[in-house]
This record gives C-alpha cells, sequence and structure tokens, in this order.
C-alpha cells in the first residue's frame, strides 16, 4: 500500500506543477480579485455541474439553454474565458489520467 501512496502522492504533484493546473490557479487568483465576478461565475459553474448530474431530460434542454447565455455573457470577460478555458484543460487531464488508470485495470467485468 505504501507504493501506490508514493505513487498517488507523485502524481499529485506532478498534476500540482503541470501546465494545466498552473494556469488554472492563475486565472483563479486572478478572478478571485474580483469578488462579485467570482461569485457570478461560481454560480455558473455551480449550476453547469448540477445540470450535467442531475437534471432530467426536460429540464437538460432548459438549462442547457440558459447555461448556454450565461456563458456567452461571462466569455465576454476576458479573464472569466480564460479562467473557464483554464479549467476545462484541467478537468481534461484529470480525465485522462482517470481514463487510462481505468483502462489499465483489468477487472474482467462481463458486458451487458
Amino acid at each position: 500500500m505504501n507504493e501506490i501512496k508514493d505513487c498517488i502522492d507523485a502524481l499529485l504533484a506532478a498534476v500540482q506543477n503541470s501546465e494545466e493546473y498552473q494556469e488554472f490557479e492563475k486565472y483563479r487568483d486572478l478572478l478571485k480579485e474580483n469578488p462579485e465576478l467570482m461569485d457570478r461565475v461560481n454560480a455558473f459553474r455551480g449550476n453547469n455541474f448540477r445540470l450535467q448530474n442531475e437534471a432530467n431530460r426536460d429540464e437538460l434542454f432548459r438549462g442547457t439553454e440558459q447555461l448556454n447565455r450565461e456563458s456567452r455573457e461571462l466569455r465576454r470577460d476576458p479573464l472569466v474565458n480564460a479562467f473557464l478555458d483554464a479549467e476545462l484543460a484541467l478537468c481534461k487531464l484529470m480525465q485522462k489520467i482517470c481514463r487510462t488508470l481505468t483502462e489499465g485495470i483489468d477487472l474482467d467485468i462481463p458486458e451487458l
């Protein structure tokens, strides 16, 4: 178990030192200098997360339209746009890590 913990710690350090994470932190820190704008961005991010994870089919269309409007408005601000792009790049990195780990472990799960 210690070997796995050491590897996880090394992976965490690698992610924290990655360009994706550094960019995310940089723009997050800049955005925090404007608390009102940060609150708006965080509300948008929360709504986006909830829509992707909790919405039923009827809510999905309405919610997507609303989020698209909010996104267009928020992304007019170059700082917000850079932050959201950096967040997306970091999320893609995390997805790639998770996908690589999952694909590398043969759980021999039967197909349905």
